[in-house]
């Protein structure tokens, strides 16, 4: 009886490769991004760089609501001259995040994450510094300062300063564009052997190295940032949606925080946020299309 000889497969990426693997991946994305960490030593103004709070909002210009008229909250403001000679900014100013905490998703829009009526992004290319706290306290607006829900509507439970640093980040395994960035440097440092016929990166690992994989691209600290690559508990949600493809730069991310002392942000149980634009629309200083993405474990 003849016996059939065992079709080839493709090999599994050796244990001691990964390592090395790893870094090379970091190397091959790494990008400018500026991490943010909440700072509660310091006070805040109404033009500061910070979480929620009391927004700047100039006298005579309409405040973002939704359709139904509700007033949104600010979730961040971002003071971009804090941000110095930044190229990819349209300019200087205050660029503010608005949510709605009346609403249990902050006002995401599940169908479609564009749809600007439960948030919204604006920036005014200038400051007008006669505006006071007063003056903005008129306009009846819910703050961060308001009931905290829990899980609910406000992510915020009060108002935090913003520390600011220049840094570098890389590709983790959560983001649009992980599999290509693994398989091509699997390909380049051991060989089209290693990822023929594969699509995934984990297909391409023992399981304990694809778990070794998370722990070398995993970020200590809540990932507050602008720019760099997203972090996501469940799926980068341009990964299923090809009209979104083109939202390529991460606007703002504001993630879960807390301390001993309790929670400073929270999304549902203990997730991220993040906002998304075109590297064009962003240097246009054009904010009409932003997708609002939020989820939790």
């Amino acid at each position: 009886m003849s016996t059939q000889e065992a079709p080839s497969q493709t090999p599994l990426i050796p244990s001691d490769r990964v390592d090395e693997l790893a870094q090379l991946i970091k190397d091959s994305s790494v990008t400018p991004m500026f991490a943010l960490k909440i700072n509660e030593e310091c006070t805040t103004s109404l033009t500061s760089t910070k979480l929620g709070g009391l927004p700047y909002w100039p006298q005579g210009m309409d405040y973002p609501t939704t359709k139904k008229g509700i007033k949104l909250m600010l979730l961040a403001q971002l003071n971009l001259g804090d941000f110095g000679d930044c190229d990819m900014f349209p300019g200087t100013g205050l660029l503010q995040f608005f949510v709605d905490s009346d609403d249990d998703c902050s006002g995401m829009d599940f169908d479609d994450g564009t749809n600007q009526n439960g948030f919204r992004v604006i920036w005014h290319k200038d400051i007008d510094p006669t505006i006071t706290e007063e003056d903005v306290r008129s306009l009846e607006i819910p703050t961060s300062f308001d009931s905290w829900d829990d899980f609910l509507g406000n992510p915020l439970r009060g108002e935090y300063a913003l520390d600011i640093n220049k840094t570098t980040g890389w590709i983790n395994p959560a983001t649009d564009g992980f599999d290509e960035a693994f398989l091509a440097c699997a390909k380049q440092l051991l060989g089209e052997e290693y990822v023929a016929g594969r699509d995934d990166w984990y297909d391409c690992l023992a399981r304990p190295d694809s778990d070794k994989i998370f722990d070398l691209f995993n970020l200590e600290g809540p990932q507050h940032q602008v720019f760099g690559y997203p972090f996501f508990t469940q799926t980068d949600p341009r990964s299923y949606t090809e009209s979104l493809r083109d939202l390529d730069t991460l606007l703002l991310q504001i993630d879960s925080d807390g301390t001993k002392e309790g929670d400073r942000v929270l999304w549902g149980d203990v997730g991220i946020g993040n906002f998304f634009i075109s590297k064009e629309a962003l240097r246009r200083g054009d904010f009409s299309r932003v997708l609002f993405n939020w989820d939790c474990y």
